[in-house]
């Protein structure tokens, strides 16, 4: 379909028709988008029983009553040269769907608009939300039955057999309670936007060692990092190192545990943040599938949630995971990120004051 009044040259053309999503053109008449040209997909999606969608409202054609003024707002913006991007619900030949809509305005009152289908992907999200805190729920309170019925059993038992076995239970129901608040970080930390900025590493080290001697009193944790080092992160560079130490702290079983954080530039540049432990090591298929060196399958996927966080965080700041267990014993976990140069500390402090003067 298209219009004596398009903008789009024959190369762009091509290109416009072959997109999967719908894409439209449209040109501003008295504040209304009134439709110029669109893709086949456009059509198929919502009109495909109309000839021709040339000089229709594209308003009239797809935006659900009750969200008009959301409409209005997208149309007032593209007239002002501004960009849009929203997840909306459109009126569809299949019913309402949801979409992830890009409006971009292109010369005096014309503009294309981008109309991504999200509709299934956000009815799965919305269901493993729901799945999910429905199972942390009922794991927790029943775990919580569980546990209480293994100390009284433990306490009260006539014999020793008896006794450790409901030792084994109540160990193992609580690593299922601390498997349940891993999914519960995992969760929360995944939902975020990964905001880069310079971060200074001794401040969220030095908060991780002091959390963890605090519940590791046994332990000794130490730590040697310098104060001038910045890399480019976020907030949850304090979990990963948190999240290091309760593991290499947490499993150990030697009779003295020990665990080393230490910060260094490599030679490339680059900041080697390093958590070393004395204890049993990790087993070789648990450190291949999370660095990425093995398949998952149902026997090869970890135990735990704690590294494959540390793994996610640090892909999502572009840095490397290594996982080591030296022939000495112990395990090595070097994490490599990206050192921040004086120029982003200077924006990020831009940023910050900008955003203190705002609040």
């Amino acid at each position: 379909m298209s219009g004596d009044a398009s903008l789009i040259d024959q190369p762009f053309k091509r290109l416009f028709n072959q997109l999967n999503d719908p894409v439209v053109e449209f040109e501003l008449d008295d504040g209304e988008p009134i439709i110029v040209e669109t893709n086949e997909a456009f059509a198929d999606t919502f009109a495909p029983e109309t000839d021709s969608l040339v000089d229709e409202p594209l308003n009239d054609l797809i935006v659900p009553a009750d969200r008009y003024r959301e409409a209005e707002t997208f149309d007032r913006r593209t007239e002002s040269g501004e960009s849009n991007a929203a997840v909306v619900e459109r009126v569809t030949v299949d019913g309402p769907r949801q979409f992830v809509y890009r409006g971009v305005p292109c010369g005096d009152d014309y503009g294309f608009a981008i109309y991504t289908d999200v509709t299934q992907k956000l009815r799965r999200e919305r269901h493993l939300d729901v799945l999910q805190r429905v199972l942390r729920h009922n794991l927790r309170n029943d775990l919580n039955i569980v546990l209480g019925l293994a100390d009284e059993i433990a306490t009260d038992a006539d014999s020793e057999r008896i006794a450790a076995a409901a030792t084994s239970i109540k160990e193992t129901a609580e690593g299922l309670t601390r498997l349940s608040e891993e999914a519960k970080v995992v969760q929360q930390v995944l939902g975020e936007t990964t905001a880069l900025k310079p971060i200074p590493v001794a401040a969220p080290v030095a908060d991780a060692v002091a959390d963890c001697r605090q519940r590791f009193p046994e332990a000794t944790i130490t730590a040697d990092t310098p104060s001038d080092l910045r890399v480019r992160a976020d907030s949850n560079l304090g979990l990963v190192v948190e999240t290091l130490l309760d593991n290499a702290i947490r499993h150990n079983t030697t009779a003295d545990s020990e665990a080393t954080v230490s910060v260094t530039t490599t030679e490339a540049g680059s900041v080697e943040l390093t958590v070393a432990d004395n204890g049993p090591g990790i087993p070789p298929t648990e450190r291949e599938v999370v660095t990425g060196d093995a398949d998952i399958t149902p026997l090869t996927h970890g135990s735990g949630l704690g590294l494959w966080l540390v793994r996610w965080i640090t892909d999502g700041y572009g840095g490397d995971l290594a996982i080591e267990t030296p022939p000495s014993g112990g395990t090595v976990v070097r994490i490599f990120l990206d050192a921040a140069a004086d120029a982003d500390s200077d924006v990020a402090a831009a940023n910050d004051t900008a955003a203190d003067a705002e609040n």
